[in-house]
């Protein structure tokens, strides 16, 4: 009877220790995996963008980043002593895109400098556009790219520019610019009297020379008196005559005006960049004194050149709809001039995502005040999903959707240095 109790026992461990070992070949592999995967997630890199100049495509370097790992931080001004410019002749357009499942929610676009990647406001702004020059140089375009959750990557893009000449040296090189070719009068200084007026042409360059010479360098062009005033835009000659009070009257009545009226609601106000934006539409002006975030307003705009898009002004601005006075009270805004504070305003479900976000999208976030609704000056409330960001000073963004308001901090960030710069600090 003992021994097949002692039998019953062995079989019972000999079949335990199988389990555990069937156990075991399955768990290390499914450990190794896990492992593998996390290393692998840990060595992810932000994803490469592609960059067309033209059709020709450029490679981008990747510079410091912020990923899975954390902060892998690289000299640019290292890197820029080992890389080798990429050959690439002029053309309008660069364009910049990232994988459509890693798109980032802001791009600041620039060139590298001294050292740093610095943003150029306006083509930071109006996202799409990036105005080249057609000369030769060397230029490092610079992309500073944010995603959520402290994500950040820095790509330079160093190419060494050939212009592309105009079939003849008088043309303007670049689009939407103007040359001028001056025979005889020259002790004059014509360009003076030309910006004299406010005709907003952009001229490039100016030339002067006496019939003879004008003749012998340019004998297509057939001059046959002096003076003689020959416009040219950058692709052909646009208007000729002898006397400047009709090139002066040309250039009144041919200077490009798009009028456009747009009415809407003040998004966002950036009084040191002389940035305003409504609704979506991104606007540039000298005086904005008068406007506040909240406003609706009416707005009268004239293109003056329909190639450069923040090339304009606005004529008439007309404020339809005040901005309720609850949003003036001292109590919102942030104390440090370099920080903002929020209001949520909304369900649990809105302002949830607000109470426990990433430190380093939220790090220029002095303080967040939530409340379920908010009872303004005029009576009404607000009661749906609402972001209200303020400075030192008032109101600058507003926004329902948590992603905008992520774009908006991103922005926040990347033009502070501009933004000290046109304030003198």
């Amino acid at each position: 009877m003992e021994l097949e109790e002692i039998s019953d026992s062995n079989k019972r461990l000999r079949l335990n220790k199988k389990i555990v070992w069937g156990i075991a070949i399955i768990l290390v592999p499914l450990a190794m995996f896990y492992l593998d995967k996390q290393k692998l997630y840990k060595e992810e890199k932000p994803p490469m963008p592609t960059v067309l100049y033209g059709e020709q495509e450029l490679y981008p370097i990747l510079g410091s980043y912020t990923w899975n790992a954390g902060e892998i931080e690289k000299e640019i001004k290292d890197l820029t002593q080992l890389i080798e410019y990429q050959n690439a002749e002029f053309r309008e357009n660069l364009n910049i895109q990232f994988p459509k499942n890693q798109q980032p929610i802001f791009i600041a676009r620039g060139n590298y400098y001294n050292g740093e990647i610095k943003a150029e406001p306006y083509q930071t702004l109006y996202r799409e556009f990036a105005f080249l020059r057609n000369e030769s140089r060397k230029e490092i375009y610079s992309i500073k790219a944010y995603w959520k959750d402290g994500k950040r990557a820095e790509y330079i893009i160093p190419v060494n520019i050939k212009e592309i000449s105009p079939e003849k040296n008088y043309l303007a090189r670049n689009k939407g610019y103007h040359s001028l070719l001056i025979v005889g009068d020259t002790d004059k200084n014509v360009m003076d009297e030309l910006y004299s007026e406010p005709f907003h042409f952009l001229f490039e360059t100016s030339s002067s020379l006496d019939l003879k010479d004008a003749n012998a360098i340019y004998p297509e062009l057939q001059v046959k008196e002096e003076p003689s005033y020959i416009l040219f835009d950058h692709t052909k000659e646009a208007f000729r005559t002898a006397s400047l009070e009709e090139l002066m009257k040309y250039m009144k009545e041919n200077t490009y005006s798009k009028k456009s009226s747009i009415v809407g609601r003040v998004t966002k106000l950036d009084r040191n960049l002389g940035v305003i934006q409504v609704d979506d539409n991104v606007f540039t002006s000298a005086d904005i004194r008068d406007l506040k975030v909240g406003q609706k307003i009416s707005l009268e705009v004239k293109q003056l050149n329909k190639d450069i898009p923040y090339y304009r002004i606005i004529e008439d601005i007309k404020v339809i709809k005040a901005a309720d006075a609850v949003f003036s009270a001292a109590k919102w805004l942030a104390k440090d001039a370099e920080k903002v504070s929020i209001l949520a305003i909304g369900p649990t479900a809105f302002t949830e995502q607000f109470k426990s976000p990433n430190k380093e999208d939220f790090k220029l976030v002095e303080n967040i005040e939530f409340q379920e609704t908010l009872t303004l000056k005029n009576g009404e409330a607000v009661t749906g999903a609402a972001v209200y960001v303020f400075n030192d000073k008032e109101l600058v963004f507003q926004t329902d959707e948590f992603g905008e308001l992520l774009n908006y901090l991103f922005e926040f960030e990347m033009l502070m240095p501009a933004r000290k710069e046109r304030s003198g600090l």
